[in-house]
């Protein structure tokens, strides 16, 4: 018995270890059934959130790599200084406020305690560091440019301006320097807000950077005006009087002979000699002089030939007057009364202007301003011109208008021959050349015969592209697909006129407009419509019906007006057909010398190589003065000097009787050459000719090398207002035939744009160290048409507008191109429309920008500041914004482009803006220590039974494993480095589940976690 009970007692002894043994095992089982699950739960959580973790790591590395890559010179980085000071300053007032809101915050404020502790401000600590190694490049910079001008022997006075120059960058920079490290040192966040504070205040002294022109959403330069902002016309001839500046008559004796409402049209009383004199709307040129005498002085034939070959344009003002109208061939009612008014003073005829508001039966006036098909149309129209109308309806339809318009009256031998033998006048005539009706035909329907398949093309755009509606974006649009199908359709065009028509004409294919004759041997005493007001007369127009052109220049500080540099402002009749510039010249003869000093020396032959010419001017050291000039003719060259590469601002525009002035502004730089092309109502042939003849008078004298006597305008000028003045004249065309083929009717309103030579000043605290060319710049500020389409349809006429706006916008770059390209050089121009299609090819997406989807869009975009800010403030007025994501790159430098368009009316701005990209990458090892675990938990395994122990290593090489992973995807910085992190760690979970398998079912459970976290991970 004892021996059994000792047996059991030993069978027991030896049971309860086992079960304590298998108690703990279950312990174990449990703990790692746990981790199991925790290893599963992040499994399926921890993988997406690390790669969105990780590829926002990634963004941040990026930007902050091309954040560095802007802030590489001494300007850059004093732009950065005060940019990050704004920011920073902002964000510490907010969060003081936050902090210092409700009882507590009070009280820790009045108390002083619990200050929060200062920022770090990392990028402002990397500019420092940066600003103080640039600093002493900066001082030897001063040094050389001094060795230089003592070599060339230049005067003391410009020796004395480089010194004046080190020392106020000196003191300019040291007080940056105490303020910037008082904002870096500081202990507490309110000290630091304070010191930010005063860091932009010191830095918001200066200029440094190159000023952008302002960019007003709500004034978009490319548009038609908008017709409500025209008046109704004047119900008496008072009000007429008030609105015109026009005298003012008491009504007398009248022609027995005229009409029904003779008692409104012609005012007595014989003429003085002011109805002879030449005035600046009505010259006495040579070619109005010398169309008189060809039409014989006879008053009949004048009358007939501006009836019969001038045709009407619908807007409202004197614009050209009678000489350019002449030139042109066309004109409004004013510009056209000019020329008859010049031409019958140059035959000696006694002629003046009369006014008043007329009835008209509205098929008339459809017919008049261009053919339109509904009343509304035409009314439209003339609203844009800025012509007073209104309309009358009868029977629920427009049936007449009533418009403000003018004419002409002249001393005429009525009696009795009614002006078909003049010899001397007797009588007031009224004589309108602007009414006229035209004879239109229509030309080939192409559009039936040879139909275009649009819905084709959509077709394949849409196979070919990825377009996501609902967040505003398309990407890989098939450009050279839709090229060649346009070109597909181009040739079968051009094969349908040649097969019908191989001799037909421009006109007989988009169909003519053409003046219905009229001749007649005497002339009538009525007009050809119904007075409605009493009519005023006058010899020559007042300064209140006279269109203006004005341009202002100022000097400016840090973006804003200073003192005024000069004012021109003329009537556009002055101005119409002639060049204006804006130059700039050294302003003293030590100035010349020491720009001339930094020019390469002449070879023996004279000439100098363009090769070796300096990228750079100090500007500081160069003083210039500036000259505007119509012609070539020098109308303002103020005496205050400016230092080379001052920023400057401008302002220019028309006034428009009835609306006042329209003017868009620019920020000029000292030095540029600005040449500026006024497009009043199109360009004339005999203009263009002219520019054509100086141009090879130019060309022949340098051929000759006969320098003597050459102007800058001439070598410099004359060359940059061609390129602008052909940019108007071909949109002039292609206007006019785009809108016959769209069923419209419009006319060019007055409009201008510059061709400039640009500068690049590099800014050191507001001072131009050194200025730099940068390349010619097309600017069009205002592109103003007046259009409607004939049926008055709004949705096609606001096609048309982007259509045109479209093409204007690829002709800034298409006609520099062409103007500049040679057999050895190509020229490379830039515009909107070239870098949308750029970056489209690229694969980029183009992004449609509204309210809708803005918030989403604008982080999409890689671009400056100032531009984000153009695209809130386009979307936040209503306007919709397409741009590319990133910069493109032309000729070396990044451009990046975006169309700003009105959507209820076509109008729009077309604008470019550079762009910067850059990126670093970095490598991480880690592989080695995957390799020394992975050998140690095989070692342990394979010189042991210790299946638990074994589980456990393997357990900690997991968890080794996926740390390192999730560190390595922490430190990555590009796809390489993401893939090769994600390459190891999968070797790494290789290794662990086989040290799993090893390890026996306490481990096994890893399995399924690690490879869902990894996979995923992957993913």
């Amino acid at each position: 018995m004892n021996t059994t009970m000792t047996d059991r007692n030993t069978s027991e002894s030896h049971a309860a270890p086992a079960m304590e043994r298998m108690r703990y095992a279950r312990r174990f089982c449990r703990t790692t059934a746990l981790v199991a699950v925790m290893m599963l739960l992040n499994a399926v959580i921890w993988p997406s959130w690390a790669v969105a973790v990780e590829v926002e790591r990634q963004k941040e590395a990026q930007a902050q790599a091309r954040w560095e890559a802007r802030h590489q010179s001494l300007d850059q980085v004093l732009l950065g200084i005060r940019q990050e000071a704004q920011d920073g300053r902002s964000m510490m007032a907010d969060t003081l406020a936050e902090r210092n809101q409700g009882f507590l915050g009070k009280a820790r404020s009045l108390l002083g305690i619990e200050q929060a502790t200062a920022e770090a401000l990392p990028r402002l600590q990397w500019l420092s560091q940066r600003a103080a190694n640039l600093h002493e490049q900066a001082l030897a910079s001063f040094d050389e440019t001094e060795a230089h001008l003592r070599k060339k022997e230049l005067p003391r006075r410009i020796l004395d301006r480089n010194d004046r120059a080190r020392e106020e960058y000196q003191r300019a920079y040291a007080t940056m320097r105490e303020t910037l490290n008082q904002a870096l040192d500081s202990d507490s966040l309110g000290e630091q807000e304070e010191a930010l504070a005063a860091l932009v205040d010191f830095m918001d002294r200066f200029t440094l950077d190159k000023p952008r022109d302002p960019f007003d959403p709500n004034k978009l330069p490319w548009r038609t005006p908008d017709p409500d902002k025209t008046p109704t016309p004047a119900r008496s001839a008072e009000a007429l009087s008030q609105r015109t500046g026009l005298p003012r008559f008491e009504q007398g004796l009248e022609l027995a002979s005229l009409n029904n409402n003779a008692a409104l049209s012609v005012a007595p009383g014989a003429p003085t000699d002011e109805a002879l004199d030449a005035t600046l709307d009505a010259p006495q040129t040579p070619a109005i002089q010398a169309k008189a005498a060809e039409l014989d002085h006879d008053p009949v034939r004048i009358y007939q030939w501006v009836r019969n070959n001038i045709e009407f344009i619908p807007s409202y003002g004197s614009i050209q007057g009678a000489q350019y109208t002449l030139e042109l061939g066309k004109g409004n009612a004013f510009d056209t009364a000019s020329l008859l008014i010049a031409l019958l003073r140059a035959s000696d005829i006694p002629a003046r202007y009369a006014m008043g508001t007329v009835r008209i039966p509205a098929d008339q006036v459809m017919n008049w301003v261009g053919g339109v098909n509904v009343p509304s149309a035409a009314g439209n129209l003339m609203g844009q011109g800025g012509i007073p109308n209104t309309g009358l309806t009868r029977g629920g339809q427009i049936s007449h208008f009533e418009l403000e318009h003018i004419w002409v009256e002249a001393w005429i031998d009525f009696h009795p021959s009614r002006g078909a033998d003049h010899r001397t006048g007797d009588t007031w005539v009224p004589m309108d050349a602007s009414f006229k009706q035209y004879q239109y035909s229509e030309g080939m329907d192409l559009q039936d015969q040879v139909p275009f398949d649009a819905e084709g093309l959509a077709r394949a755009i849409e196979q070919e592209s990825t377009i996501n509606e609902e967040e505003g974006w398309v990407q890989g649009v098939p450009g050279t697909a839709i090229e060649e199908r346009l070109e597909d359709y181009r040739a079968e065009l051009q094969a349908y006129i040649d097969n019908q028509a191989p001799e037909a004409t421009v006109g007989e294919v988009l169909g003519t407009k053409a003046i219905k004759d009229v001749i007649h041997q005497q002339l009538t005493a009525s007009l050809p419509y119904d007075l409605v007001t009493r009519q005023l007369t006058t010899n020559k127009l007042s300064d209140s019906v006279r269109w203006k052109f004005r341009y202002r220049l100022h000097t400016s500080t840090n973006g804003y007006k200073g003192s005024e540099l000069l004012t021109i402002e003329e009537p556009t009749v002055a101005l119409a057909g002639k060049s204006l510039s804006l130059s700039f010249s050294p302003a003293t003869q030590e100035d010349e010398d020491t720009l001339v000093s930094y020019l390469p020396d002449a070879d023996e032959d004279g000439e100098l190589d363009p090769g070796e010419l300096p990228d750079t001017l100090p500007g500081h050291l160069i003083n210039l003065k500036a000259r505007f000039s119509i012609g070539s003719e020098t109308v303002a060259n103020p005496e205050q000097e400016l230092a080379m590469g001052s920023g400057l601002a401008s302002e220019m525009g028309y006034w428009q009787p009835g609306r006042g002035w329209d003017t868009s502004e620019n920020k000029p730089i000292a030095g540029e050459f600005r040449a500026l092309a006024l497009d009043l109502q199109g360009i004339s042939g005999p203009a263009a000719e002219k520019l054509q003849t100086d141009l090879e008078t130019t060309q022949a004298k340098l051929e000759d090398e006969e320098y003597s006597g050459l102007t800058k305008q001439q070598l410099v000028g004359d060359m940059l207002y061609s390129t602008i003045l052909s940019y108007f004249a071909l949109n002039d065309i292609q206007d006019r035939l785009s809108e016959r083929l769209a069923l419209s009717a419009g006319y060019r309103a007055p409009s201008y744009g510059i061709f400039k030579t640009s500068l690049q000043p590099q800014y050191w605290f507001g001072m131009p160290r050194d200025v730099k060319a940068s390349g010619l710049t097309m600017d069009v500020d205002h592109m103003t048409s007046i259009r409607v389409d004939k049926n008055n349809d709004r949705d096609r006429w606001v096609a048309l507008n982007r259509a045109q706006g479209a093409r204007m916008s690829a002709m800034e770059h298409l006609v520099p191109e062409e103007m500049y390209t040679t057999e050895a050089n190509s020229a490379n121009g830039i515009s909107a429309i070239k870098a949308l299609k750029i970056a489209s090819s690229e694969g980029q997406r183009i992004w449609t920008i509204n309210k809708i989807n803005m918030e989403y869009a604008l982080p999409a975009l890689n671009v400056s500041d100032a531009v984000e800010m153009d695209i809130r403030n386009s979307v936040y007025a209503g306007k919709e914004v397409t741009a590319h994501e990133a910069a493109v790159n032309l000729a070396g430098k990044p451009f990046f482009g975006y169309m700003v368009v009105d959507p209820e009316t076509g109008a729009g701005a077309y604008l470019i803006e550079s762009g910067e990209n850059g990126g670093v990458l970095e490598f991480s090892l880690i592989f080695a220590l995957f390799v020394f675990a992975f050998f140690l938990s095989v070692m342990l395994i394979t010189s042991s039974g210790w299946l638990i122990l074994a589980g456990i290593v393997s357990f900690v090489w997991n968890v080794m494993n996926f740390v390192s992973w999730v560190d390595g995807l922490r430190s990555s910085e590009t796809k390489a480095d993401f893939s090769s992190n994600n390459f190891t760690a999968m070797g790494g979970l290789v290794m662990g589940l086989l040290a799993s398998y090893l390890s026996g079912g306490a481990a096994a459970v890893l399995w399924f976690g690690d490879f869902m976290a990894y996979f995923l991970g992957m993913i």
